[in-house]
């Protein structure tokens, strides 16, 4: 199957390269695309040295429009299926493979990475949240879990492949600040089918997460009320009728 990965990606000069190498071992047949959000740094130039090609916003946009460039491309270069992953070293490609294995199998439309799915596998070197966004993670899975009446356990998680019918959703549905989040709940909404696999994540080998604990709390503030709104959002077979 034509198989696109995408990879999101702000400052992050440091890792990017090594990144793309990683996808490049662990999926040989996948082509690779950076897109560089805004990046003040030499991000998109160490992407297209290590042989990516490169979709340069022309300035930063968020997490959401920048995967929703991948997905775009992907729909629009005709690929059955993709997946992505942060630009940060903390996923790593490996796994990556293990979800889209789940998809060329036909057993999930998308399928999401999970840190907590199997939390006894954890090793030493894997990555540890800090406690906001322990809680943030808490309090979305307890209400993502409400609204859709299936379990998830890792509902930022930035690691994620998809097939056809779910490159064509995000396409055209997508949320620009709560990208990860809503995008679960409108898959399950449209009748997908949505799995979580778990997976090893590592710490993050170069940039710096944005949130802080201030940060942090408006965040899982705004998400509820994301929540809140796309459980009243007709579907697309409502707004068809």
């Amino acid at each position: 199957m034509r198989t696109l990965v995408f990879i999101p990606a702000w400052n992050e000069e440091d890792s990017v390269a090594a990144v793309i190498a990683g996808v490049r071992g662990a999926i040989p047949d996948a082509d690779v695309l950076v897109i560089d959000d805004g990046s003040g740094d030499a991000t998109a130039e160490r992407a297209r040295e290590a042989g990516a090609l490169v979709a340069s916003l022309p300035f930063n946009q968020g997490l959401g429009a920048a995967l929703q460039t991948g997905y775009l491309y992907a729909l629009r270069e005709d690929y059955e299926c993709c997946a992505h992953l942060d630009a940060d070293g903390q996923h790593p490609p490996a796994e990556v493979a293990r979800l889209l294995d789940v998809v060329w199998g036909d057993r999930a439309d998308l399928v999401i990475g999970s840190r907590y799915r199997d939390p006894g596998k954890a090793r030493s070197d894997d990555y540890k949240p800090t406690i906001s966004r322990r809680i943030g993670i808490g309090v979305f899975r307890f209400f993502l879990t409400l609204a859709t009446r299936q379990r998830f356990t890792d509902t930022t998680s930035g690691m994620r492949a998809a097939n056809r019918r779910v490159i064509k959703l995000f396409s055209e549905r997508y949320s620009p600040d709560f990208a990860e989040i809503e995008s679960l709940q409108l898959a399950v909404r449209e009748g997908l089918r949505v799995e979580e696999v778990p997976v090893r994540m590592l710490e993050r080998v170069g940039g710096s997460s944005f949130l802080t604990p201030l940060r942090s709390a408006f965040f899982i503030f705004k998400g509820m009320i994301v929540l809140l709104v796309g459980q009243f959002r007709p579907t697309q077979a409502e707004a068809e009728r």
